[in-house]
């Protein structure tokens, strides 16, 4: 995976400063160009929603105030933006070649807006989900894209792959995930995948396998099996805070959607609580 176009969706919250200083720290550590993308409500569908109350003054009123309040949200975004590139040294612009960004503010259904302009890039970067929940958003840019993605915790001050953990679990989607992620672990420093027998029976055979594969792209790994807890996703969690990890690769999806496995079970305890970024 070849990366030099990124999508960063943006939420307008107290976060989003965090959110797009980890988007630039990730296209700055590839040397691509991101596009950020902030969305705000349409205001013109607000005003055919009932010609009666929009034709009164009380609601153009209201309107006018909104759209004030609006612009200058939009403004300060902007301005965010502006000052983290220049602290990063990150071009603002369409530049090939190098570390560059943009950041756009579209009208529209947020979630709409983000699935279609998700499906132009290389790679998305998405912020973990408030309380680790999946939103309609969340699945709309990292699921229905169909791209893989990184999800990054909401404050996140460095980028780094030189120490990764890979959390099998037999899936198709960590095959998925393990194969897509090749060009990154070639530019790790260190790898150590980790699987539990309570969700994978194939754990012990897939070590030898595991480690074979990877070796044809020259690439050196450690292995272990691992304990799992009734928590679901505790495990990961556990592992990649003891190892002191940069990064997870780990399982995007399962027969249930995002919401599915990491080594089993719900995504939500480790979402909520990692303090690295996750690629799937």
């Amino acid at each position: 995976m070849n990366i030099k176009k990124i999508f960063c969706p943006l939420v307008n919250n107290d976060e989003i400063q965090n959110h797009i200083y980890g988007g630039l720290l990730i296209a700055k550590e590839f040397g691509a160009h991101i596009d950020f993308l902030s969305s705000q409500i349409d205001l013109e569908l607000i005003s055919n929603l009932d010609m009666t109350i929009s034709r009164s003054n009380m609601f153009e009123s209201l309107k006018g105030a909104f759209a004030t309040e609006l612009n200058d949200q939009k403004n300060k975004n902007y301005q965010i933006f502006e000052k983290i590139c220049g602290e990063l040294g990150i071009s603002i612009g369409d530049i090939t070649g190098t570390a560059s960004a943009k950041f756009e503010t579209q009208n529209g259904i947020r979630s709409r807006l983000y699935e279609y302009e998700a499906k132009f890039c290389d790679l998305v970067v998405a912020a973990t989900p408030l309380k680790g929940e999946a939103t309609s958003t969340f699945d709309a840019t990292v699921i229905n894209s169909g791209k893989n993605a990184i999800i990054i915790p909401n404050e996140m001050k460095k980028f780094s792959m030189d120490n990764i953990l890979i959390g099998w679990n037999g899936t198709t989607s960590i095959s998925r995930s393990l194969t897509n992620s090749i060009n990154i672990l070639k530019r790790a420093k260190n790898i150590h995948i980790i699987v539990t027998k309570k969700y994978d029976d194939t754990a012990l055979n897939a070590k030898s396998k595991l480690l074979e594969y990877l070796k044809y792209h020259n690439i050196n790994a450690t292995f272990e099996v691992v304990t799992t807890t009734n928590i679901p996703g505790e495990a990961l969690l556990e592992n990649t805070l003891k190892g002191k990890f940069d990064m997870v690769i780990a399982s995007s999806y399962g027969e249930n959607g995002v919401k599915e496995v990491f080594l089993g079970g719900s995504t939500k305890h480790f979402l909520e609580n990692t303090p690295v970024p996750v690629f799937m």
